[in-house]
């Protein structure tokens, strides 16, 4: 079964969770109604060794990356985070001051993004054989600078402008570090974009399976299409075009506009680009030169 296959059977069932669930599975984040003026957001991540870092990663690489995935997510919905729990699952064998190295590196990151840890599970395996797994779920609200709203993905409309963060692509260095764990979440952009633009700003999402899949999701989310112009993507030095649509792990933002909108080149300390436009339709057409051009293959894919 592939990735998104499982996810659409899971949210097969998003009907029957009841009236709690004002943001059922679907999302960057799911979202449950605290009272009549409150909803809680929340998601989870995993870091896997061997999958998101090297099984040997230093303990302080797992605690940043760990904590920054979840922050992007909230920052995929204009969101505030509130706190987090963190669990941690070792190999049989692994020295104490792994331990306590994650513990601290942990705090540190906690500290720096204003997200206090404030439970969680450590467990070992039976054996030396698994990787390290740690695994966080994050709590977040609605910007109350701008009354408490919160960006989804379906609010992209025929005729909005598409924009993206940053720079993408190689976001994996030959050794297994790179972009993709040295990057930090976009809360802060997030939060400018949607407090200046409020209404205008229609949906965001984090770039984390790779800017073709994510628009996709974007696309499918709104029921529109989603129109990339290739000679307007902004690559990473030494990266190309394919990879900055399939490279993934960029954890930048993508969001689309009201069509009259203008964005200076850079906000927040990011530089921001459009990249192209919303039309009728549905997935994502891909041209250069104004002509379409066939879409590439890759992405981010878990179950490869």
């Amino acid at each position: 079964m592939a990735e998104g296959d499982l996810i659409d059977h899971v949210r097969s069932f998003n009907a029957g969770l009841g009236p709690r669930v004002v943001l059922p599975p679907g999302d960057d984040l799911g979202g449950l109604r605290v009272d009549e003026s409150s909803v809680l957001l929340s998601g989870v991540d995993q870091v896997i060794g061997g999958v998101h870092l090297p099984v040997d990663a230093d303990p302080e690489r797992y605690a940043r990356k760990s904590l920054r995935r979840s922050l992007s997510d909230v920052a995929a919905m204009a969101a505030v985070p509130l706190g987090a729990v963190v669990t941690v699952a070792l190999p049989a064998g692994t020295p104490d001051a792994w331990g306590r190295r994650f513990a601290e590196a942990l705090n540190e990151e906690s500290r720096r993004w204003d997200t206090p840890v404030f439970g969680g599970d450590v467990a070992g395996y039976a054996t030396a054989d698994p990787p390290p797994l740690v695994t966080v779920t994050v709590f977040a609200e609605g910007d109350p600078a701008a009354d408490g709203r919160y960006l989804t993905r379906d609010g992209a409309r025929p005729g909005d402008l598409v924009w993206v963060s940053g720079v993408l692509g190689g976001s994996l260095a030959e050794d297994g570090g790179g972009h993709h764990e040295a990057f930090e979440p976009r809360l802060e952009l997030a939060r400018t974009l949607h407090r200046a633009l409020g209404p205008d700003l229609h949906c965001l999402i984090d770039l984390s399976d790779g800017l073709v899949r994510d628009a996709a999701h974007l696309g499918e989310a709104s029921g529109v299409r989603m129109h990339l112009e290739l000679e307007r993507l902004p690559c990473r030095p030494g990266s190309t075009a394919h990879g900055a649509l399939t490279d993934g792990e960029d954890y930048e933002l993508c969001f689309t506009t009201e069509a009259g909108v203008a964005l200076p080149d850079t906000l927040a300390g990011v530089p921001v680009t459009r990249i192209g436009v919303v039309e009728a339709g549905d997935s994502v057409r891909l041209s250069e030169g104004g002509r379409t051009v066939p879409l590439p293959s890759g992405g981010w894919e878990h179950f490869s």
